[in-house]
């Protein structure tokens, strides 16, 4: 054995066996205390989601019990399958212990709903994320919506407090761990941001967002950078233990060094702070519950309105809808189905889910004592999407029967709270296009309050003019300004009394089989009428176009009666004044569904008691105030007065006469008065490709390389300076200089990996510092090259890079994964030049 074996070589401490690192050590404790705060900011993220007191309870107990669970598993050193065993159990166990008192309070009420607590608690870890996405935020306390956040807390921080106990090469995972809790918060909530804050002549947008992002952040690099430090300072303890002398930075250096990191996070912060904005701007925040089901669901289903005269054809009239039990008092109206936007062809339900106005979301269920409290029952006679609910509804109804669950899970509501709909597939139906909601015999109970009874005169003036073209509606616009009256309530209400006035109720083109029951319904004394279906803007023309006509031939003194002329039921005279209200300037919208028994009586459409059947199907209009609050106005026309037609060049009798059944020969509308003969004749529009799917998904893309670029660009900034740095120093011309740069290169890569601290005095003391063979046989390569008498060679250049490739090479066959990634990412080998050169670990004295 040579001496050189026999002997530690100079500069390099014996190896001794060394116990594994400490899971409470000043590493793991700044780990910890990362973990802690990413918990901190992850309730921040999430408190627009629930917005109670409540879930601080949940974060702390989740974070006792994920760090508590982490720091018993490595103390008592928990390793492998069994270890890995053995925190799932306990996990699982702490989880169903805690979880009722904790996230689902409304559980403790007996031990039998404790035991279903438990059961919610667990089914609340697979089916609780739907809930997030479909119920109305703010959540609350709601069931069970607490258990999701639960969870992440509680794993979040068992994995946190596992990867950094003890502290270890991957340790620094714990960031995504972090991250990824925060991200729950932004997720599973609004895409609404929060509102700008104006410091002095500043305004700072999303606040909240740019808060818990810039936390986030400080957060994970104050920890690396701490963390990072203490490795340091334990290394170079180590590695200068027994020196004869130990050297350290100066306070200026010190001061030097923490300014730089200091100001590449300000630049960071301030970079992102300018960004921030300009991305807002540039695309539309969105979370999950932007894309849900029941706006897609509304948008396919037809206009309900379309289909209200099949309740008055054939059997239909007596066929039930609905049937009631229970207490309706205060309650004057059913709802089906508010209808506030229209096309030009037909009022629908407005379902956009980029509008937050117009999403439909979850209702919770649990709520107080109402004015109303009644059960409903659907009949043979109704089957759809919508679901009929009183306008007070206060919280979800409690369905039951064999579809309960299925119907409970799938019923939605419109924002406003004017529609309500179940998407439950009925049964049979399968896959994206299956039927949805009701069917006979579901049954479901309501808590509402009283209806508030507005009227017209509640409305105060219009906060607009004209809601309409009225180029587009010459015949509304013209029978409006023959009546002469002001932009206001009264204007209003004394057109909508005129409007019925002189309209006629009738519910079918023709008087055959299929119209004789609601024909018998009117009255000994009623003429039937013919009245062409649909509420489209040519429909909705011709009433007015024959209301107009009337007027003008019979004169200024005539009488309502002989101003009768506009033939149509609810359907048509319900759009009527909805757009009659929006020439003045009103916001409207068309309501269908029942009266109950204490509305208002109006002829010609009966009330429900205790049964709805088709012949109580109505339409009305609610009109909005600028204050914001929505007045009622029934739209029926009278059905006592037949229209008596004139003619061009005729005049009304004196003594006119009703002839029993007048001649419908002198109406005889043109087709295009017919919506399905106009649907037929329009021609069909040849498009092409519908490319809004692709340039959605490039948006996407693009945005999301962009953003993939800005996290990876310091990264990809810093190994092309590295490959710049060292392609640079290979190609100098004079072997002279490149043999220094290969030194210089050596040294680098030895700082990057922790074998150096720097360099100072001769190269053969820094070659003897770090213990390296190739260290010491490339020093004195550039000793000779550099005080030799004769210059070095191209030849000896090439030997010197060969020494310091294959030094490079020993080091990453050395090296595991995770340490080359960090070699690579290293700073070290740059902040080396900016501080006094002194090697930090001499030869040991002999």
């Amino acid at each position: 054995m040579s001496a050189q074996d026999a002997a530690p070589a100079r500069g390099r401490r014996v190896d001794r066996p060394e116990r594994g690192p400490s899971p409470l050590d000043e590493r793991s404790l700044l780990g910890l205390g990362y973990v802690v705060v990413a918990v901190v900011l992850a309730t921040v993220a999430a408190w627009p989601v629930y917005a109670s007191p409540r879930m601080l309870l949940v974060a702390a107990v989740g974070l006792v019990l994920g760090l508590g669970l982490a720091v018993v598993a490595r103390l008592l050193r928990w390793r492998g399958l069994v270890g890995a065993l053995l925190v799932a159990a306990f996990a699982v166990v702490g989880y169903a212990l805690v979880v009722v008192p904790v996230a689902i309070p409304s559980a403790l009420g007996s031990p039998m709903r404790m035991v279903e607590g438990v059961r919610d608690g667990f089914v609340g870890v697979i089916v609780g994320w739907k809930q997030l996405l479909t119920l109305a935020l703010p959540l609350g306390e709601y069931q069970a919506v607490l258990v999701p956040f639960l969870v992440v807390v509680l794993l979040g921080s068992l994995f946190g407090g596992l990867l950094v106990l003890p502290d270890r090469g991957w340790s620094p995972l714990a960031v995504l761990v972090g991250l990824g809790m925060t991200a729950f918060g932004i997720v599973f909530g609004s895409s609404a941001l929060s509102a700008p804050i104006v410091l002095g002549a500043v305004q700072v947008p999303a606040p909240r967002e740019l808060l818990v992002g810039v936390g986030g952040l400080l957060a994970a690099v104050g920890w690396l950078l701490l963390r990072s430090r203490s490795a340091r300072r334990i290394a170079l303890q180590r590695a200068t233990a027994g020196t004869v002398q130990r050297a350290g930075l100066s306070g200026w250096v010190a001061i030097r060094r923490r300014a730089v990191a200091a100001g590449l996070i300000a630049v960071a912060l301030l970079a992102g702070a300018a960004v921030a904005p300009a991305a807002a701007e540039l695309a539309d925040r969105s979370a999950l519950r932007d894309q849900v089901e029941p706006e897609l669901a509304v948008r396919q289903a037809p206009s309900p309105l379309s289909a209200y005269r099949s309740a008055f054809a054939g059997d239909g009239i007596d066929e039930t809808w609905l049937e009631l039990d229970g207490d309706t008092d205060g309650v004057e109206r059913v709802r089906i189905a508010t209808l506030d936007d229209f096309d030009g062809e037909t009022f629908q339900v407005a379902a956009d889910p980029d509008d937050p106005a117009t999403r439909f979301t979850r209702l919770p269920r649990a709520a107080g004592a109402g004015d109303a409290e009644f059960e409903l029952t659907v009949g043979d006679g109704y089957r759809g999407l919508w679901v009929p609910v009183p306008g007070g509804l206060m919280a979800a109804p409690d369905f039951s029967g064999a579809r309960a669950v299925a119907l409970a899970d799938g019923f939605h509501r419109s924002a406003d709270g004017a529609t309500s709909i179940s998407i439950a597939p009925l049964p049979g139906s399968t896959g994206r296009d299956a039927e949805r909601g009701l069917v006979a015999g579901d049954r479901y109970r309501v808590v509402a309050a009283a209806d508030d009874g507005r009227g017209l005169e509640t409305l105060g003036s219009p906060a607009t003019q004209s809601g309409i073209d009225e180029e587009s509606y010459p015949a509304l616009t013209a029978w409006v300004e023959l009546q002469a009256q002001p932009r206001s309530a009264e204007g209003l209400a004394t057109l909508v009394d005129r409007l019925r006035a002189r309209g006629y109720l009738s519910h079918a083109a023709t008087d055959g089989e299929a119209a004789a029951g609601w024909i018998e319904r009117m009255g000994p004394g009623y003429a039937f009428l013919p009245s062409y279906s649909g509420h489209s803007t040519a429909r909705i023309e011709a009433l007015f176009t024959q209301l107009v006509d009337q007027q003008r031939l019979a004169g200024e003194q005539a009488s309502d009666a002989e101003l009768v002329a506009g033939v149509g039921d609810d359907e048509q005279f319900a759009a009527a004044v909805a757009l009659v209200a929006r020439s003045l300037g009103y916001e409207s919208r068309v309501v269908l569904g029942f009266r109950l028994a204490g509305a208002e009586e109006v002829d010609g459409v009966e009330r429900c008691t205790e049964v709805c059947t088709g012949g109580a199907l109505a339409a009305w209009v609610e009109v909005r105030s600028p204050n914001g609050d929505w007045a009622t106005v029934d739209a029926t026309p009278q059905h006592e007065v037949a229209p008596s037609f004139i003619k061009e060049g005729e005049q009304l009798p004196q003594h006119p006469t009703r002839p029993e059944r007048p001649d419908t020969d002198t109406l005889d509308p043109p087709p295009a008065q017919s919506d399905a003969s106009e649907a037929e004749a329009a021609p069909v529009e040849e498009t092409g490709p519908d490319l809004s799917l692709l340039f959605a998904v490039l948006k996407w893309t693009g945005l999301g390389l962009a953003a993939l670029l800005c996290l990876l660009l310091p990264v990809l900034v810093l190994l092309a300076a590295k490959r710049w740095r060292r392609a640079g120093r290979r190609r100098e011309a004079a072997p002279e200089v490149r043999i220094v740069g290969a030194w210089d290169e050596l040294v680098d890569r030895y700082v990057d990996e922790g074998v150096l601290a720097g360099e100072s005095g001769t190269r053969a003391a820094t070659a003897r510092a770090s213990g390296r063979p190739a260290a010491e046989a490339l020093a004195g390569l550039v000793e000779r090259a550099v005080f030799a008498g004769d210059p070095p060679s191209p030849a000896d250049a090439d030997a010197a890079w060969a020494i310091v490739d294959q030094e490079t090479a020993a080091l990453r066959r050395r090296d595991g994964a995770p340490r080359r990634l960090g070699v690579m990412l290293s700073f070290a080998s740059f902040l080396r030049t900016i501080r006094p050169a002194r090697v930090l670990t001499e030869e040991p004295a002999r």
